[in-house]
């Protein structure tokens, strides 16, 4: 099946690649890293603000500079896994590989990605109002119906929505997609999406519950579940992209 090949080719390009995905991830995550840490440092934020039986905030410490330093992390996660994610779009498609501890800077990629990723949010947000309308008017009366209309709902839109998810890896390259022409290229693959779309939720099921039992690992088992939650799997999200766009723009086929 189409979906599942889909999910499987995308997991073996990250399993197969680790030393780019060292590359690509290290490096900008170190960075983020010590940015987020200056900016606790700079706004005079202790970490214990965060702590939820903490009562009230921390003497010298103001909404205002929690704000920035909300505002702050937010950006720098963003920007972080955007150049990630444009860095791996490239080095899957245009074979661009890293050089180097950290991979190349492309603003422009970013920006774009950054462009259609909000598009893509809002086109979302817009197709879920109808939903949100149904909910509002059936209130507390049924639950149940509730829970089936919203997951069925959720369903029809994902499977909608994903495909569109193409122009992201396009804007990455350079080669840019409308709406239209990536609806066009995806026509008539809904039933592999809808594959796609379960395996994938189940891989993360799957993926938390090892990090559970590798969390009473000491060190070695913390150590592991952050490699994989941290760069890994995310990269295996954004690989299962990469993988449509080769499929259904440039015509690839699966190994």
């Amino acid at each position: 099946m189409l979906g599942w090949q889909i999910f499987a080719h995308s997991v073996r390009m990250v399993f197969g690649n680790i030393k780019q995905v060292i590359q690509i991830t290290v490096g900008p995550v170190l960075i983020a890293t010590i940015l987020i840490a200056a900016a606790f440092i700079m706004l005079g934020v202790p970490l214990e603000v965060f702590d939820d039986s903490a009562a009230g905030l921390p003497p010298g410490v103001s909404a205002g500079s929690i704000g920035m330093l909300l505002a702050a992390l937010i950006v720098v996660m963003w920007i972080i896994m955007f150049w990630i994610a444009v860095s791996w779009h490239r080095f899957i498609l245009l074979e661009e590989y890293p050089t180097g501890f950290l991979p190349e800077f492309r603003f422009d990629r970013i920006l774009a990605y950054f462009g259609r990723g909000l598009m893509l949010a809002l086109i979302g947000l817009i197709a879920f109002l109808p939903l949100m309308f149904l909910l509002a008017v059936i209130g507390e009366q049924s639950v149940g119906l509730s829970v089936v209309l919203t997951v069925a709902y959720s369903l029809f839109v994902s499977v909608g929505l994903f495909p569109l998810m193409i122009i992201l890896p396009a804007a990455a390259i350079g080669h840019p997609l409308s709406l239209s022409e990536a609806w066009n290229r995806t026509t008539g693959t809904a039933g592999a999406i809808v594959v796609l779309l379960i395996v994938a939720v189940l891989f993360q099921l799957l993926v938390q519950v090892v990090s559970t039992v590798l969390m009473l690992v000491p060190v070695l088992g913390v150590l592991l579940v952050l490699f994989a939650s941290l760069l890994v799997l995310p990269l295996i999200n954004v690989s299962v992209l990469t993988t449509m766009y080769g499929v259904f723009v440039e015509g690839r086929e699966l190994g």
